[in-house]
């Protein structure tokens, strides 16, 4: 209401109205002073280009004319409010689209965890795995050490030993050595099988024969061919054995 620019006498009277000319002069000077402050930005620029062409044409009837920053923004203020505000269904399905999309993020950032969670877990199961089996091949390769060992004992009869002392030394100097192999196993969760005696199970053992036994049940394990190891819970070498049928 304090700036009414326009060509026709209407104008005028309504600038009048308003007040004498230093008041409008004040109005004018603080409103020139705000338009510089948007002169600079890419609209601003813009409206004036657009607004050049006009400028020329004024004059507005009166003693008074207002300075061109507002001479501009006021005849081309439109630009400033050029689109249209969305309707309520609009808004509306904007905020459902974006539900939608925070959902969808939701789930897959679940989805990242668990998957996250699941490798962690893989890995650290690996590392068990690698400390606990990584020597698989290494401690296979040795138990023929310890079943050497274990024949060269079982091949000394109980009567040559009550008859030579050398040779119950030698005996006994291979026990010990057969004891530390134990030992050395042992520490890295190799250990012998006891499979005489025991149920069939075909993880752990090897039937190379069967037979019929008086006095035992079907599927007994009666004879051992070559002792089975584990390393810790998983069969190392499968015991070669005799069961019952």
């Amino acid at each position: 209401k304090l700036i009414t620019l326009g060509s026709d006498r209407s104008g005028t009277r309504e600038l009048r109205r308003v007040g004498t000319h230093a008041e409008a002069d004040t109005a004018m000077r603080a409103v020139s002073r705000l338009s510089r402050h948007v002169a600079t930005a890419p609209l601003a620029r813009s409206i004036r280009s657009q607004g050049q062409s006009q400028l020329s044409a004024w004059p507005p009837v009166g003693r008074w004319s207002p300075l061109p920053q507002v001479q501009l923004v006021a005849r081309h203020g439109r630009f400033f409010c050029s689109e249209e505000a969305p309707s309520v269904e609009e808004l509306q399905e904007k905020i459902a689209l974006a539900k939608e999309q925070l959902e969808e993020l939701a789930e897959k950032m679940k989805a990242s965890k668990a998957d996250l969670l699941q490798a962690k877990k893989r890995h650290t199961q690996d590392l068990e795995n690698e400390a606990k089996y990584g020597y698989t091949k290494f401690a296979l390769s040795l138990l023929h050490v310890a079943d050497n060992l274990e024949r060269a004992i079982d091949s000394v009869k109980t009567d040559q030993l009550d008859e030579s002392e050398e040779l119950k030394h030698e005996v006994a100097g291979v026990q010990t050595i057969r004891h530390a192999v134990e030992e050395a196993f042992a520490e890295f969760g190799v250990h012998k099988m006891k499979a005489l005696d025991q149920p069939f199970n075909p993880e752990h053992h090897e039937a190379m024969f069967a037979m019929e036994m008086p006095g035992k049940e079907p599927n007994i394990i009666f004879h051992v061919m070559e002792p089975g190891y584990m390393i810790h819970d998983r069969t190392l070498r499968a015991a070669k054995v005799g069961v019952t049928k």
